[in-house]
């Protein structure tokens, strides 16, 4: 059975974002994407990065050398969320990307409460390290490496990026960023999966908020929302990109028209490759060896 329109998802719950609509949403894209797998690509799963149970990575490597590298963080409001959190989701990401001749890379981090503020971040640096070092096993060259993050791991990556206290070569060494309808500022009051992450001291928020340490960068980032996010998402996305403008240098955007929150991660390897190619352009441009040198 054909699946119901996606605007008539939209339609019906707008910009809300809840179970309910995570569960229509995968409804809706989980045979758009599972019938166009028919070549099944491979696979190394849950390859660790670090010592705890969640430091594990999913690698969909490609022949070859030299390929660009997309590591994808995902989301789940801090407390939930995999890299398999409703198959295909998200191993459809890494497969396509390894499908378009990029190492795709799809991570899980440490979680709150038992990994509260800044554990996901330090996640994303070790697991960012790791891939530099081991990349290239798969196909891969660690000078053209993306990291993408969406929703709470847009924030994490994001809080990696930004504040000083993560400043290391690991950083320097990756060639762009994508965040995708992220969280960049904590503001009270939390929802209750926001604040056992960020804990309980409001005096804290601020300063445990990417959107304080953002600023203009040397690499390419790319920031996209969804049309039908929720607003304050949306608003914390166009305020992301006022942080980060310079006068010699603007972060590109992309507005993402009759998505949700989460279809735009959810549609790759469908039948609608319409966020798929944005963002391999984007990937493209930003590794290409001029890019690197400019």
């Amino acid at each position: 059975m054909a699946p119901v329109e996606f605007d008539v998802v939209t339609r019906l719950y707008q910009n809300r974002f809840d179970p309910e609509v995570m569960a229509a949403t995968v409804a809706h894209w989980t045979p758009r994407v599972v019938d166009r797998q028919t070549d099944r690509l491979p696979c190394i799963t849950d390859m660790a990065y670090g010592d705890d149970e969640r430091h594990r990575l999913d690698i969909f490597p490609v022949k070859g050398r030299g390929a660009p590298v997309v590591l994808f963080v995902h989301g789940g409001g801090f407390v939930g969320g995999d890299k398999r959190v409703a198959p295909p989701f998200y191993a459809n990401v890494g497969m396509y990307f390894a499908a378009h001749g990029m190492v795709g890379a799809c991570m899980n981090y440490r979680r709150a409460p038992t990994g509260g503020w800044p554990a996901a971040a330090q996640d994303v640096h070790a697991a960012v390290q790791w891939l530099l070092n081991r990349c290239d096993l798969y196909g891969g060259d660690p000078a053209r490496l993306v990291v993408v993050g969406q929703s709470a791991g847009a924030c994490h990556v994001a809080t990696w990026l930004f504040d000083d206290a993560f400043n290391s070569d690991v950083r320097q060494r990756v060639s762009a960023v994508i965040l995708m309808s992220g969280f960049y500022q904590a503001t009270a009051p939390l929802s209750p999966g926001q604040r056992a992450y960020f804990g309980d001291n409001v005096a804290l928020y601020e300063s445990r908020s990417p959107l304080t340490h953002a600023k203009a960068l040397a690499q390419p980032v790319l920031i996209t929302r969804a049309e039908f996010d929720p607003p304050d998402l949306r608003r914390q996305s166009q305020a992301l990109m006022s942080a980060m403008t310079s006068a010699h240098r603007t972060p590109q955007t992309l507005d993402l028209a009759g998505h949700n929150h989460v279809s735009p991660l959810m549609s790759l390897g469908s039948d609608d490759d319409q966020v798929g190619l944005l963002l391999r352009r984007f990937i493209s441009h930003a590794t290409a060896p001029a890019a690197q040198t400019a």
